[in-house]
C-alpha cells in the first residue's frame, strides 16, 4: 500500500480511487470518480490543477509520473505517460500514453493522443480526426486568468455537493 499526501488547499472527492504513493499539490482539485493509481512509481501532481470526473492517471513506470502546475485534465482523459508540464489542457478523452511526455502550454484535443514514446514540445496542439498537430502562434496569455476563475468556482461549489477528503 502507498501513502497519500494532500497539500492544505487540495480538494479531492471521497469517491475518487487513490492507490499507491501519491502527492497532490496546493489548490489542485480532483473531481468525483477520477482514478489516480501509482502502480510502480509515485505520482506527483503540482499546484492548481483541475482533474475532472472519470480521469485516469496511472503510473506504470518505476520513475515518478509528474504533472506540473495549472493543468486542466478533462472528463475521461487518460494520463499514462511519464509526465506533463505546466498550463496544458488534455481535453475530453484525450490521452498521454506509453512513455510520452507533454511539454508546457500544450493541448491534446478531444479523443486525440500522443504517440507511445513521444516528447511533445512546448506549445503543441494535437487536434482533429484524422489527428493533426500545429504549434501555437500565441502566448496563450488568457489561459491562466480563465483557469484561475474556473479553479475558484470549483473550490467554492465542489464541497457543497460532494464529500471531500481532508488534508493531512
Amino acid at each position: 500500500m502507498g501513502r497519500l499526501h494532500l497539500a492544505p488547499q487540495a480538494l479531492v472527492c471521497k469517491n475518487t480511487i487513490l492507490e499507491g504513493d501519491i502527492r497532490i499539490g496546493n489548490g489542485t482539485v480532483v473531481h468525483i470518480d477520477a482514478s489516480i493509481i501509482a502502480k510502480n512509481g509515485p505520482i506527483i501532481i503540482g499546484s492548481n490543477n483541475i482533474i475532472s470526473d472519470r480521469v485516469r492517471i496511472i503510473n506504470n513506470h518505476a520513475t515518478p509520473l509528474v504533472i506540473g502546475d495549472n493543468n486542466q485534465i478533462e472528463t475521461d482523459a487518460v494520463i499514462e505517460g511519464r509526465g506533463i508540464g505546466h498550463k496544458n489542457v488534455v481535453q475530453v478523452r484525450g490521452k498521454v500514453v506509453g512513455t510520452s511526455t507533454l511539454g508546457n502550454n500544450c493541448v491534446v484535443g478531444v479523443m486525440c493522443e500522443t504517440e507511445p514514446a513521444e516528447n511533445v514540445p512546448d506549445n503543441t496542439i494535437l487536434f482533429g480526426n484524422p489527428q493533426s498537430r500545429r504549434t501555437r502562434s500565441d502566448n496563450n496569455a488568457e489561459y491562466l486568468e480563465v483557469h484561475n476563475k474556473h479553479l475558484q468556482y470549483v473550490h467554492e461549489m465542489l464541497p457543497r455537493y460532494n464529500a471531500i477528503i481532508g488534508a493531512e
